[in-house]
């Protein structure tokens, strides 16, 4: 007896130094993912100046970015890399990426509707909430109000409803996110929809009726992809079909000089 006493304290003696171990190990994990991810943040600072923007949204005028000669192309390549890995990183990257807010450093541009320049701070909360919008570069842009749906829209910040409600998990907050856009494409009529531009004429009922369908087809297979895994599901770009990072070596949008 006295033997298996021995033997049961050296057995917990050892349980207790392979927790520590464990633990040690998952610190030192951590430490090493918040400086990467650290590091991919102050990658998304371009080295370009931000281009011109000529026009102004806020007046009615079309808003076009000129990107002048000296502006390099391949000094965005590092940036755009830093949002792919960016968008490859857990959950847990969500909240230091909401950590960056005040950083006006100029970090990409986007071509859209409307041009615009993004800050560092802007790309990140662009980034977190991508990671929770994962779904939309998936979808067919049929009218510009299928963005915007969720989370729901309120007074406080992305970042103030991310700290409120990231304890629920991302997989969960991203099956809300594809529920509630489930239900607006469900519902949304092609003949009354917003075109995707203030300008741009709706889609033809037949064409919207059938990117609609599909982009319910998408929803659904997402939704089964995380309720199956218990996983958020991933994207790897911030792109849709509606805006586009630009300015990158390979864009095909090249119309802006």
């Amino acid at each position: 007896m006295p033997n298996l006493q021995h033997q049961l304290a050296l057995a917990s003696v050892v349980l207790m130094a392979a927790s520590g171990l464990q633990a040690i190990a998952d610190e030192r994990s951590d430490r090493e993912q918040t400086k990467r991810i650290e590091h991919l943040i102050e990658l998304l600072a371009s080295k370009n100046q931000p281009p011109t923007i000529l026009g102004d949204a806020k007046r009615g005028e079309d808003q076009t970015i000129r990107f002048p000669k000296d502006y390099d192309r391949n000094l965005q390549v590092p940036v755009y890399l830093a949002v792919k890995e960016l968008l490859a990183e857990d959950e847990r990257a969500i909240d230091l990426l909401l950590s960056h807010e005040g950083d006006e450093r100029y970090s990409l541009s986007v071509n859209s509707d409307t041009d615009y320049n993004v800050t560092v701070s802007a790309a990140c909360n662009w980034i977190a909430r991508q990671r929770l919008l994962a779904y939309e570069p998936e979808l067919h842009v049929i009218t510009r109000s299928q963005f915007g749906i969720y989370p729901p829209r309120s007074t406080e910040s992305f970042a103030t409803w991310w700290n409120n409600n990231k304890e629920r998990g991302l997989a969960a907050l991203q099956i809300e996110a594809i529920d509630a856009t489930i239900k607006f494409m469900s519902t949304v009529d092609g003949a009354t929809a917003l075109p995707w531009h203030p300008e741009a004429s709706r889609l033809p009922l037949a064409e919207f009726n059938s990117k609609r369908d599909a982009n319910l087809k998408t929803l659904d297979a997402i939704r089964k992809y995380i309720t199956a895994t218990d996983k958020p599901y991933r994207t790897t770009t911030l792109d849709t079909a509606s805006q586009c990072i630009f300015g990158l070596p390979w864009t095909g949008r090249r119309h802006n000089k």
